[in-house]
């Protein structure tokens, strides 16, 4: 999942999804993906994107391992695209409330984290058990 996400991250630096921003763009784009529905068009191929690693690692597609890893993947592309932009986390912060400067959804996610740490390491080790 971290390789992933420094993946995306990388490509993310690059990726501009909004073609009403391009006079480039075929009209029928600039008129279809306004700004607002290009914003919420990416964040859907976002969660698919990271759907698919995370259904990978915890074998199921709808399982509490699956969120886990989903947000585990999402944080760790968060702060590997800070990283690399050299942006403090609220300057394109759209979709999730920011206090101060913090995104509360990471922070939120890392003590989530945090806390099922424990549970994701009893989780290995009952898997070595069985086998």
């Amino acid at each position: 999942m971290a390789v992933f996400s420094l993946f995306y991250a990388v490509l993310e630096t690059a990726l501009y999804w909004d073609p009403s921003l391009f006079p480039s763009s075929p009209v029928w784009e600039r008129t279809i993906f306004t700004t607002t529905v290009s914003l919420y068009f990416y964040r859907f191929i976002y969660d698919t994107l990271f759907l698919f690693p995370s259904w990978l690692s915890s074998g199921k597609l709808i399982s509490f391992w699956t969120a886990w890893y989903l947000i585990y993947g999402s944080l760790a592309e968060d702060v590997f695209y800070w990283i690399l932009e050299l942006k403090i986390p609220n300057s394109y912060a759209w979709f999730y409330p920011v206090y101060r400067g913090i995104p509360l959804d990471d922070v939120i996610a890392a003590i989530f984290l945090a806390i099922t740490a424990d549970f994701s390491r009893l989780r290995r080790v009952g898997e070595r058990l069985h086998r």
